[in-house]
C-alpha cells in the first residue's frame, strides 16, 4: 500500500508543475513591442555664458534681425517702434527699416479695443513695403 500512495504523490507532484515558456514568450513580445513603440526624449542643452566680472553690457550683435514693431492702441493710433505716426506713413517707415535690415520681420500688436480695419490697413501697408513675414501679437 505504501507504494501505491507514494506513486499517487509523485503523480500529483508532476501534475502541479507549470510550464512558464509561453509566459516568457509573451513577456518578451511585450518587451519588444514597448521598446519599438516608445518615444525617446531628446534632451536639449542650453549654453550659459558666465557673467562678465566688470558688469559690462554684452556687445550688440548684428547677426539677429531687429524686428519692426507696429502698435495700434484703443483709439486706433499707430505707433512705429514707440513713435506715433499716421497710418499712411507705415509703408515708407517699414520700407526704410527693411532697407537697413532686410531680414527683419514686422510684428503688429493691436489693442483689444482697436478696430479690425486698422489692423488690416497696417498689414496691407507692410506687405506693400515688401514684407513677407508679419506676426500679429495679442
Amino acid at each position: 500500500m505504501k507504494t501505491v500512495g507514494g506513486a499517487a504523490n509523485k503523480r500529483n507532484r508532476d501534475e502541479t508543475n507549470i510550464d512558464l515558456t509561453p509566459m516568457l514568450d509573451v513577456v518578451f513580445i511585450l518587451l519588444i513591442f514597448f521598446v519599438v513603440t516608445a518615444s525617446f526624449l531628446k534632451e536639449n542643452a542650453m549654453e550659459i555664458e558666465g557673467q562678465d566680472p566688470n558688469n559690462n553690457p554684452p556687445p550688440p550683435s548684428n547677426d539677429q534681425p531687429q524686428n519692426v514693431l507696429i502698435q495700434i492702441d484703443s483709439r486706433n493710433q499707430i505707433f512705429f517702434n514707440q513713435e506715433r505716426i499716421d497710418i499712411s506713413a507705415i509703408r515708407a517707415r517699414v520700407a526704410s527699416a527693411r532697407a537697413e535690415n532686410p531680414s527683419a520681420s514686422v510684428i503688429i500688436r493691436p489693442d483689444k479695443q482697436s478696430s479690425a480695419n486698422s489692423l488690416v490697413e497696417a498689414m496691407n501697408s507692410a506687405r506693400e513695403a515688401g514684407v513677407q513675414t508679419i506676426s500679429v501679437m495679442e
